[in-house]
């Protein structure tokens, strides 16, 4: 029987992954990209946006996992949560694990990425009817403008930074993100691979430096991702957060306090990174 595989499109990579597939279980055209779910043999069902793979139901958590205990765990008590993107459900549900979250607002420009996740990812999808849940289908650098002290932690869980996702990544939307955060409030977005896509990393660390008085860079091993060695930027107005200041009470497959302090990079070497003294 001749093998089915998915080649992966991925815009900044210079390798392309490629899956085997069992079957296209939706395929579909909203008014921002493309969507579509596979059934893998290894993977389980993948979210696929313009040719990209988003994540996968055997190694999701990882990235979900990462992106949210890190800056939650950072914040005191992070009642008032905002997820812009994160369309498929998996940090929401990480963000909901924490008992002290009174409130999660997720806007995601594409409402149809959260009705196909709903449908066809429900192991991800599985807290939006949660009652500390409000949903917005719109543009998150419009929505974030308006804010003003709103939000203890505000997450960023977008696809590559290029085309209506690339203003997620600008100074000019951090200093919105400042101002919508109360006074200990906590930021983090993921800022792709140390290996495919240093300039980006780079870039982001440097913009987040002009607003934030505290940023720091976190990396997380993913094995959907091109390039693997997966970058998480946080910009933090007072706390450190190379240190959890709260005990965990929930399960988590693989985060933990030792993760939490393991997974930031060494100072030494993120200065190179900035400097450009590594160049990969």
């Amino acid at each position: 029987m001749r093998d089915i595989v998915f080649l992966e499109r991925d815009p900044f990579a210079p390798i392309r992954h490629a899956y085997p597939v069992e079957k296209v279980l939706y395929h579909g055209k909203s008014e921002y990209q493309e969507i579509v779910i596979l059934e893998s043999p290894h993977f389980g069902r993948i979210l696929v946006l313009d040719g990209v793979a988003q994540c996968d139901e055997r190694y999701e958590f990882v990235y979900h996992e990462f992106l949210a205990h890190i800056p939650m765990f950072t914040h005191p008590e992070p009642k008032d949560v905002l997820i812009i993107g994160g369309g498929d459900g998996g940090t929401l549900r990480e963000v909901l694990k924490h008992p002290e979250v009174k409130r999660a607002v997720l806007v995601d420009i594409d409402r149809m990425v959260i009705e196909v996740s709903k449908e066809y990812l429900p192991s991800l999808a599985c807290s939006f009817n949660d009652p500390r849940v409000e949903v917005f289908a719109e543009d998150g650098f419009k929505f974030v403008q308006n804010l003003s002290s709103a939000f203890d932690v505000i997450l960023v869980d977008s696809t590559d930074p290029v085309g209506f996702a690339h203003i997620l990544t600008t100074t000019e939307f951090f200093r919105y993100v400042f101002k919508a955060l109360k006074e200990d409030g906590i930021y983090a977005g993921q800022s792709e691979s140390l290996h495919y896509h240093l300039n980006i990393v780079q870039r982001i660390q440097k913009d987040l430096r002009e607003v934030f008085p505290i940023v720091d860079l976190y990396c997380a091993s993913v094995p959907g991702y091109a390039g693997y060695w997966w970058s998480f930027s946080i910009g933090s107005k007072s706390q450190d957060p190379r240190k959890p200041l709260r005990e965990k009470s929930f399960q988590t497959k693989l985060y933990s306090k030792d993760m939490h302090e393991y997974a930031f990079l060494p100072k030494s070497f993120i200065n190179k990174i900035l400097s450009g003294e590594y160049n990969a």
